[in-house]
């Protein structure tokens, strides 16, 4: 039988992950796992029994250890005596008499004695072959026939168009009806050949043999049956339900719509948004979840898990109503996820590759294999149920009820209510089909009694954000810095590099930007120039706009789903707005800029007479004297003319006001020669008489 060390340079796999053994001692190894590139110590008793319980074995680097026949009575009376030839052959190499020998002597005396004929390169490969295995089956040929026959390669252009079309529909299938295809596909090209060109027909037998051989089983069943009754005949029944033993042995997760109407404070629009949520199956402790408006994708999927690594030191921070701890986080080992196109993804494969997480996927319509985490999602719909604004889980429990008018509750505010829902009513709460305990108590306790169970963290919390935020756009750095979602960005950084952009001519190049779906108060800004990150932040003006309109809470995290609703109820606020009179506005100004433009290549003449007829208007205005009452308070009167210092003016006003005061006073007498002097100088009719009568009238 083959034989294996644990020797510098041997490989196995164990658990799934391949091995590679880096430095031996007496009693312990150090091996580097070849998926990480991370180096750990083994003891070789470990290594021992993960091989007597079958979890261990060793790497054969040509393959050849699954061709061998395991069984000595499969080989047949050639093969055996091929061996023993072999065998004979080799014996000096079998008895270690190998570096006493003249080779060349050695293979002339087996063909002169024995009539064995071998040449030296073939002695050197079946020695190499000897000493590495050390087995006599795997001195055997291996090398396997043709792959295909010549016939099959010849009909098989023909074959596998109809084979797409008449046995991967589903409906029932003949291959008479294949074969008549075939005969009529090639009779139709050896009309346009010539004789010695055209193709042979072959039998039916030979063309039912070729479809049976070539055909897509699996896939003809899953079109026929469905792809869970399909999967059933190929993989058999594979059961999920050993329970696990420790926290973040395996974690399940799944979605659902929340029985819930959110509203939009700007317009008072009505959502249902949808629930992503992952739990510990060994506790039944939630580990992490994320609330979109859209169907769940790969990047809701990234976002719950960047949820469940992370510890929820914030809880008490930022939602002080939370009333206990939540502990729990980790990166699962094995993940159970619902067997969904999206999450077949190259980005979600890419991720559990990295993390070392072990997806398991089950049936199509088989929720009992993920029990855990649809009871935690009814639990949180059966609370949905009581708010206002719940649509309920059907029609019949609904009725009349008018869910979009009740809607009341904002993104924001669900992010509080399920820290709420899964801290205090799921994870600090008895459960009638768990024992041991809590959930909180019984995810403390494992870790508590067993000091080999560690909580793994990534290098930093902007390591694995990169990693999982499933925020990525393309955008140019602008002097307020760059915009997602109608909202700015900056920092001291990103201005940095928006400079050295511009001294290198590269002003217009779109840079990486990654967000957290969950919270993009903060966001990442690629350099690309050294393909590090740098971190922006949104303008708080921004945010006073938001908390002041939209009822935004600046301390709490901000969800893109929220910046995203802000961003349209803006737009939508912006085109049904009634700009007529800013578009008419605009028209006029045209259209005096045009009478302008024509008066200016008529000289200005339409403005020049503009000019001289409001001149004129105003020189020749005048109004009647007899009109004006006279004053109220005559002290008031105030003559203003033509003088030159301060001093000049302010006595000859004063003068004025005296001689008029005097005037005025019924009482006062005059003399008669001072009245009829005044009469007889008076030349002007129109000065008033005070009541002064003329002489001789």
């Amino acid at each position: 039988m083959a034989r294996n060390q644990f020797n510098v340079g041997t490989k196995f796999l164990m658990d799934g992950l391949e091995y590679l053994i880096k430095r031996s001692g007496h009693e312990e190894l150090l091996v580097e796992v070849k998926k990480y590139k991370q180096t750990q110590f083994v003891t070789i008793k470990e290594l021992e029994q993960a091989w007597y319980e079958e979890r261990l074995i060793f790497k054969d680097p040509t393959d050849k250890v699954d061709k061998i026949k395991l069984d000595l009575g499969q080989l047949t009376s050639k093969e055996d005596k091929k061996i023993k030839m072999k065998l004979e052959v080799l014996q000096p190499v079998i008895n270690g008499t190998y570096h006493t020998i003249n080779l060349d002597k050695y293979l002339k005396e087996l063909e002169e004695q024995k009539g064995i004929k071998v040449k030296k390169a073939t002695f050197y490969n079946w020695k190499k072959t000897w000493e590495k295995y050390q087995d006599a089956r795997y001195l055997l040929d291996m090398k396997t026939g043709p792959k295909k026959r010549r016939t099959e390669e010849e009909v098989m252009g023909t074959l596998e168009k109809i084979m797409d079309e008449e046995i991967y529909g589903g409906e029932e299938t003949y291959y008479r009806e294949i074969y008549r295809l075939y005969k009529g596909s090639l009779n139709n090209v050896n009309e346009l050949r010539d004789e010695n060109q055209k193709e042979i027909i072959r039998s039916f037998q030979t063309i039912w043999r070729i479809v049976k051989d070539k055909r897509d089983y699996y896939r003809q069943q899953a079109a026929r049956e469905g792809p869970v009754a399909a999967r059933l005949k190929r993989d058999g029944s594979k059961s999920m339900s050993e329970k696990p033993t420790r926290p973040l042995e395996r974690v399940e997760l799944d979605w659902t719509p929340i029985d819930l109407k959110l509203v939009d404070p700007k317009n008072l629009q009505r959502k249902r948004p949808w629930l992503v949520y992952a739990i510990d199956v060994f506790s039944g402790e939630p580990l992490g979840f994320y609330i979109t408006f859209d169907h769940p994708d790969s990047f809701a999927i990234k976002q719950c898990l960047l949820h469940c690594i992370m510890p929820k030191s914030y809880v008490k921070k930022l939602y002080p109503d939370v009333k206990n701890e939540w502990i729990a986080y980790g990166i699962p080992k094995e993940l159970v996820i619902d067997n969904a196109s999206q999450n077949n993804s190259y980005d979600l494969e890419e991720v559990f590759n990295f993390l070392g997480i072990q997806p398991l996927y089950p049936e199509v319509a088989a929720g009992h294999k993920k029990g855990t985490v649809e009871r935690g999602l009814k639990t949180f719909n059966d609370i949905m149920h009581t708010l206002r604004g719940t649509t309920f889980s059907n029609i019949y429990q609904k009725k009349q009820y008018d869910s979009e008018g009740k809607a009341c509750i904002t993104l924001q505010a669900i992010y509080y209510i399920a820290h709420i829902i899964f801290v205090d009513i799921i994870s600090h709460n008895l459960s009638h089909t768990r024992m041991g305990g809590t959930p909180h108590q019984k995810w403390k306790n494992a870790f508590e009694n067993d000091p080999s169970l560690t909580k793994d963290l990534p290098f930093s919390k902007k390591e694995i954000t990169l990693i999982l935020c499933g925020g990525r756009e393309k955008r140019i750095i602008q002097n307020r810095g760059i915009t997602i979602k109608e909202t700015w960005y900056t920092s001291n950084e990103l201005m940095e590099l928006r400079y050295r952009l511009i001294q290198n001519g590269d002003e217009n190049t779109k840079v990486l930007v990654r967000f957290d779906f969950s919270d993009t108060r903060k966001l990442y800004v690629e350099d690309p120039y050294n393909k590090s990150f740098i971190e922006v932040f949104i303008d708080p003006n921004k945010v006073n706009d938001m908390e002041n309109h939209y009822d935004v809470e600046p301390n709490l995290p901000l969800p893109f789903e929220q910046l995203k609703v802000i961003c349209l109820s803006e737009g939508r606020y912006h085109r049904e707005f009634n700009d007529e009179h800013v578009i008419q506005g605009l028209k006029n100004i045209k259209k005096i800029e045009q009478n302008q433009l024509s008066d200016k290549r008529n000289k200005y003449k339409n403005t020049l007479e503009e000019m001289r007829v409001a001149t004129e208007g105003l020189a020749m205005q005048s109004f009647d004297m007899s009109t004006l009452d006279e004053p109220e308070n005559i002290e008031s009167l105030v003559y203003v003319g033509e003088i030159t210092t301060m001093k000049s003016n302010k006595s000859k006003l004063t003068a004025k006001k005296d001689k008029v005061s005097l005037d005025k006073i019924e009482h006062l007498k005059i003399p008669e020669e001072a009245k009829i002097k005044a009469h007889n100088n008076n030349d002007d009719d129109d000065l008033p008489s005070y009541g002064v009568s003329k002489l001789g009238g």
